[in-house]
């Protein structure tokens, strides 16, 4: 019989950015520490998470099913659209440094505005990111240790919507051997696990 509680509708979220090997919350619902800035608001679209993965399998004389199946690798990309314009997520858009950006500040009627070229492909932008999925009183968080963004929807410029910035994280290798992606979700119990006799 199934439990409609176990069901999470992504009702509401937030995108969280830090340097690379900035220290994570220990717990889902513990806050995000001061190195992690607030992304601003996303779409109503959500976060949009995939799992790709290779595998190699080998064969064997005389078998007729490969006997043994090997995972060469896997992809967690995270896709979300962000509405708000900051230097941030321009950093993120067009893969340039914020370093590399120049403010220059208001005087008389002139206003304050943001500068910078957009960056080669010697330029690396990566960050640490932390997802949260929220719906009522439960809490999925995802946090990946080092991401960079892999694909990037076009930009529109109208009167009929925001100018959206749609980025897709690709979880890199984390630094020192740690966890790519570490994953946090409240009130799913874990079932007693059979020992490989299956005796208990």
């Amino acid at each position: 019989m199934g439990d409609s509680s176990n069901i999470i509708v992504g009702t509401a979220g937030k995108a969280y950015a830090a340097i690379v090997g900035a220290t994570f919350p220990t717990g889902p619902e513990v806050p995000w520490g001061v190195d992690f800035a607030d992304m601003g608001f996303v779409t109503p679209d959500g976060l949009e998470e995939a799992m790709a993965e290779e595998r190699t399998q080998l064969d064997a004389w005389g078998e007729d099913a490969p006997v043994v199946d090997l995972a060469k690798k896997r992809t967690q990309t995270f896709k979300l659209t962000f509405r708000e314009t900051t230097a941030r997520l321009l950093s993120l858009y067009y893969q340039v440094q914020m370093g590399k950006m120049t403010s220059t500040a208001a005087a008389a009627d002139k206003k304050q505005f943001i500068s910078f070229g957009s960056g080669s492909t010697q330029d690396t932008v990566e960050i640490a990111l932390g997802l949260d999925v929220i719906y009522g009183g439960k809490r999925h968080r995802i946090m990946v240790a080092r991401c960079g963004v892999s694909d990037r929807g076009a930009r529109k410029h109208s009167p009929d919507d925001s100018s959206n910035y749609e980025l897709t994280f690709t979880a890199l290798s984390a630094p020192g051997g740690a966890q790519s992606v570490q994953h946090m979700i409240t009130d799913v119990a874990l079932p007693e696990v059979e020992d490989e006799e299956g005796t208990g």
